[in-house]
Parts: structure tokens; sequence; C-alpha cells
């Protein structure tokens, strides 16, 4: 599978370069006789008719900032028109407003995260009768008419948090887990769920019940602040969210353990990579968001353009079916105090 994505992203790149860069020679009386004027790296001019919108609820977040570049930028090689819609709360009424406005307007394509399943199921099938594709990413939603979801597989996710943390501390000792099981939806039983698949594969690693953090950096430094009270001899803390791991530095420093303590956490927010700059938190452990929505615009792209030739007739619509894969894992990156550099701005 993994063989196969990796041909189809091939591919997709060379549609691309091909498409965007082949700049047909101009004629004209200030052409020299026997000379053609040199190609130019010009974008393909830009179709406003054609729209593909990244679309989720808290859209004011930094985090999903680098979605909206995304969107822009495939859309900008493709000669399309990219942007970013939603609302600043997290809320469905609000999101349905926004994809039923959308689908009035018969957008050529919808990127999402699945925030709402209940009600992203009903909406994706008024986005397919209206003929706009829709693909999902880092939260899928099962049994829909979505074509494609990018994301990471949140079970890896925590396994290789695990074993980061694991190599840095000797892989032994009590390790502290900090996370939002109540609101972060199953995305946080499964980063739970890999921490544990690898501490049950390394018995010298003490991982305790997950502490409650609701998400948010102060109840983390409060949580994670008892716990160390209670586990002086802790060696390591897992923060499964951003806010976890800025929490755990709060904690560790009012508690005069900042030294003796190492922090993984997830994601790539400035007040994490801050951190990791400073050397408070080991590393942070983040998706790769920004390439999900770059692949998906141009997936989608190709699906309208009846890019994918493997029947004759190239109108999947019609026929109920998608050329696109199911699945792409676009993985994680291990970020710390040796390559954070690159990710600060």
């Amino acid at each position: 599978m993994k063989k196969a994505v990796s041909i189809f992203f091939a591919l997709v790149l060379c549609i691309v370069l091909v498409t965007g860069c082949a700049t047909p020679a101009k004629q004209g009386t200030d052409t020299p006789a026997g000379k053609t004027e040199e190609k130019t790296d010009e974008k393909p001019v830009k179709d406003s008719k054609e729209e593909y919108v990244f679309v989720t609820a808290l859209m004011n977040l930094e985090y999903f900032q680098q979605h909206r570049q995304a969107v822009e930028d495939a859309a900008a090689d493709l000669g399309v028109v990219g942007y970013m819609a939603g609302s600043n709360e997290y809320d469905a009424n609000e999101m349905i407003k926004v994809f039923e406005t959308l689908i009035q307007k018969k957008v050529s394509g919808i990127i999402t995260p699945g925030h709402f399943e209940d009600a992203y199921r009903d909406l994706f099938e008024k986005a397919w009768q209206a003929g706009i594709p829709v693909c999902t990413v880092t939260l899928s939603v099962p049994n829909s008419r979505e074509l494609c979801t990018f994301g990471t597989d949140y079970v890896t996710y925590g396994y290789i948090m695990a074993s980061t943390l694991a190599e840095e501390v000797g892989g032994k000792g009590k390790i502290l887990v900090s996370q939002n099981l109540t609101g972060g939806g199953q995305p946080a039983w499964d980063i739970v769920e890999g921490i544990n698949k690898f501490a049950a594969e390394n018995p010298g690693l003490n991982v305790l019940e997950p502490l409650q953090d609701d998400s948010d950096s102060a109840v983390a430094a409060r949580v994670i602040g008892s716990a160390l009270q209670a586990n002086p001899d802790t060696v390591g803390i897992i923060g499964c969210q951003s806010a976890s791991g800025v929490g755990a530095v709060t904690a560790l420093r009012e508690a005069g353990m900042l030294d003796k303590v190492k922090v993984v956490c997830i994601d790539k927010d400035m007040p994490t990579l801050e951190a990791v700059k400073a050397g408070d938190i080991y590393a942070t452990v983040c998706g790769k968001q920004y390439s999900e929505v770059y692949y998906a615009t141009k997936f989608l792209y190709d699906y309208n353009h009846g890019k994918l030739k493997f029947l004759k007739n190239t109108d999947y619509h019609d026929l109920g079916i998608s050329p696109l894969p199911s699945f792409v894992d676009t993985g994680a990156m291990i970020i710390t105090k040796d390559n954070v550099d690159a990710f600060l701005p």
C-alpha cells in the first residue's frame, strides 16, 4: 500500500511539473529569425470559477494557518482559487451554515477535518449530490461520501512519542501521560493506546494512568504538578496535546524538576517550538498537516479533471466510484533542539 501511495504521489508531481512549468513560446515580430523566446516559469492563468476550500471550526487558531497556506499554495500551482472558510467557534450548527453556503455556491472541492461526524455525514451527501467532491484531513467521517482521508495513524503517533521518550530516559522509569480523553475524540484514545502498546513491549517503563488536562495548559500544569508531588521519581512526561507539553514545563519549573524530567509532546505551535529551542521540552512529534491539505487539494483537482484514467469513462461521480486512495498516511516528524530552527520563523 505504501509503495502504491508513493507511486501515486510521483505521478501527481509529474503532472504538476508538466502543466505548471511548460509555457508555449510566444510568436511576434520582436523575436529574431531562427530564435525562439525563452520559456518562463509563469504560473497558470488563474481560473476564478474553480474554487477549492479548506473548511474548519476554530479557524482562527495558529494550528490551522498551515492548512490555509497549503490550500492557497496548491491552488496557485494548479491555476485555480484556494482559500479557508469556517467558524472561529467549535459549533456544529455554525459549520452546517458554512457548508450549506459553499454547496449552494457550487465550489469545486472541499477539504475538512471531520469534527462533527453526524452533521458532516449529511453535509457530505449534499455535497456529493451537488457534484462537489470532499476529502477529509486528520479526522475521518466513516460511512460517508468522503473520497479520501489524509492524516496520521494516531496509534502509531502515540507509539512514536513513547519510543522517543524511552530512548532519552534509557528505557526505564515512571512516565506521566497528560491528555484530553473527554474532549479529544477518538484520536486522543488512539494516542494513549499507542503509548500503552509501546509500554507493554518495554516493561522497564511504568506508564501511569492518563491525567485529564482539558487541552488547557493551566489545567495541565495543575494536574501534572499534583502528579509530580505523588510521584517524585518520575523520569518523563508525555503531553498528548500541545497545551499538555506547555503545562508540563510550567509544572516542572514550579517543582524545581525541569532539569530532571524529560518532556515529549505533540504539535508545532510557537510556545512548543520555543520550549524545544530552550531545551525545556526534549522533543515534539507533529503531523504533516500542510502536506495533508496540499495533496488533498491536488487529489480533488485530478478527480475533477479526469486525470486518473484507469477507466475509459473518467466521470467517476456518475459511476459512483472513487479512483483515489481511501487513506493516505502522511506520517509524523520528530522535532528536537537539533532541528527546531528549521521550523521557527
